[in-house]
């Protein structure tokens, strides 16, 4: 899909390439990507990709085979955990690499039952996405479907449900670039860091996992997370190291998380005054705290985090 719209090259030629372009004394002859999305591109242009018909008719027949009824409310849910990592070497590195850094990124897809099923009462049918996941998604609502483990699964598929869903509910991994590149409706849940900028920089709606002092299991206040320096934190050991314990999402905040976007993407959420004032002072917090920006509003803050997080820790922002 790629290759309609750029010529690409793979392998020892492609990295041959890569490498002499960098050494080419020209400012716009090479040019590296960013995930730093700071000009608002995916808001401002249409998808670069695009389906031709062929594989237009391939998902729609999927779909109908699948005996969805409805192909206009679908969500893609994709729950990160350790099992990819664990018995796959995507990236080539050393097969004894240690990735348990990353484990507070994971959660227990057991707590997304409940929020599945809400949405398939809703009318959705709910994708749970995943190349290679530890654990099977167990439901009997017929709405709800394990893609994951129940053998349907293909890289086109993957592709497909990502730029055709309704919107998208992930924790934060690899495969939900894909609806990003397609500008589906996300919201990301049980998110870490609280202030990841790639993050903060995209239309997303964010409900965090919850940081909490070690010692005491107070929740954190975002003053005091930013003063123990792990608004931004990408290892476990460094949550660890500042006394701070994580707390993931109840089955019942997921489920208040899913019900809130689902309502924002049909267009009868309402923001009470409050919570309209409480995200005005966090993204003027995100946007000007010295420890987040460089200058004030260097990078635009897009994301918001949900309203019924901010409405269910009250004191966060205090």
């Amino acid at each position: 899909m790629w290759s309609r719209n750029f010529n690409l090259q793979t392998g020892n030629w492609g990295w041959l390439l890569n490498d002499i372009s960098k050494r080419i004394k020209s400012a716009d002859f090479y040019q590296e990507s960013t995930n730093l999305d700071k000009e608002g591109r995916l808001l401002s242009f249409p998808p670069t990709m695009t389906f031709d018909d062929n594989e237009i008719a391939l998902g729609k027949k999927f779909l109908a085979d699948s005996r969805i009824s409805e192909p206009e409310k679908i969500v893609c849910l994709n729950v990160r955990d350790s099992a990819f990592f664990s018995t796959s070497n995507p990236l080539g590195w050393s097969k004894s690499r240690d990735w348990s850094y990353h484990d507070y990124r994971d959660s227990e897809i057991s707590t997304y039952v409940a929020a599945a099923e809400t949405l398939a009462e809703m009318g959705y049918t709910v994708f749970r996405m995943g190349a290679i996941v530890r654990d099977p998604i167990i439901s009997k609502h017929p709405r709800v479907i394990d893609y994951a483990t129940n053998g349907m699964r293909t890289e086109f598929l993957d592709i497909y449900l990502g730029a055709h869903c309704t919107f998208c509910v992930s924790t934060g991994s690899g495969w939900d670039s894909i609806p990003q590149i397609f500008r589906r409706p996300t919201l990301y849940v049980n998110q870490l860091p609280v202030f990841a900028l790639a993050c903060e920089v995209r239309d997303l709606l964010i409900y965090p996992k919850i940081l909490q002092n070690k010692s005491t299991k107070k929740n954190l206040r975002l003053t005091e997370i930013i003063y123990r320096n792990v608004q931004g934190s990408g290892f476990s050991t460094e949550y660890a190291d500042a006394g701070v314990a994580i707390r993931n999402m109840s089955s019942d905040e997921l489920v208040t998380a899913v019900t809130e976007m689902a309502a924002r993407v049909e267009g009868t959420f309402v923001e009470t005054p409050e919570q309209k004032q409480k995200q005005a002072k966090l993204k003027h917090i995100f946007s000007t705290h010295p420890k987040l920006q460089s200058t004030p509003n260097y990078y635009p803050i897009r994301a918001e985090f949900a309203s019924c997080f901010l409405s269910n820790y009250p004191n966060f922002l205090d």
